[in-house]
């Protein structure tokens, strides 16, 4: 049977188990600041997602999918049996263990909030070895030709079509593995601190000259 209604009132959280057995397409619409999304579902398995009419892979698809589960605005509606377009990359993700690590990580980013690396901090690959949580080898697998002449946070959510605080996560259990580490942060921080620097060197000696006023 069709299912409809808004995310205000239902969940994506509270969609999925119902959606475990039933084989169709979500469509998630009207969402803010976001494109319509479709999921294509088959024997309790999310196979494929859309986003704005292109097939999403894993990383993208993973993100996708936690920024739905925590959105409270928008429409939906799921048309049982509708036939799958062609999926470049099948998901073949179970529902159940697929929401649970979605929570998973919504929890532990709020967590951790203090414990995330600055958005303009730098990391560089200290190992060429990709994690065994299929969540971070999905982020590691993406990001790695990246890692390896230095990025930020803020940069690999840009390059990689993700929320800003899932690539600071991810940076952050990366690093816990040893499997990078931060460099410098970026430069415009740098130059900021340089220039706020000079400032106070130019107030001193505007108004105390050579002397060293702190010390009489």
């Amino acid at each position: 049977m069709a299912i409809f209604g808004n995310l205000n009132h239902m969940s994506l959280g509270d969609l999925l188990p119902l959606l475990s057995v039933q084989d169709g397409a979500l469509e998630i619409f009207n969402l803010e600041q976001h494109p319509r999304v479709t999921l294509y579902f088959t024997g309790g398995l999310l196979q494929c997602l859309y986003v704005g009419g292109r097939a999403a892979e894993p990383l993208q698809a993973r993100s996708i999918v936690g920024r739905l589960v925590a959105a409270r605005r928008g429409s939906f509606e799921f048309a049982p049996g509708a036939r799958m377009r062609r999926c470049p990359q099948p998901l073949g993700w179970p529902l159940d263990q697929l929401l649970l690590a979605t929570v998973t990580v919504q929890d532990e980013i709020q967590g951790l909030e203090r414990s995330l690396p600055h958005p303009d901090t730098i990391f560089a690959l200290t190992a060429e070895r990709a994690p065994e949580d299929a969540r971070l080898s999905d982020f590691w697998q993406r990001a790695a030709a990246l890692l390896r002449r230095g990025a930020s946070a803020r940069e690999l959510a840009r390059r990689l079509g993700m929320p800003l605080e899932h690539a600071r996560y991810y940076l952050l259990k990366l690093r816990q593995l040893e499997l990078l580490a931060p460099v410098r942060a970026r430069g415009g921080q740098e130059r900021r601190a340089s220039a706020a620097a000079r400032l106070l060197g130019s107030l001193r000696r505007r108004f105390f000259g050579d002397r060293q006023a702190w010390n009489h």
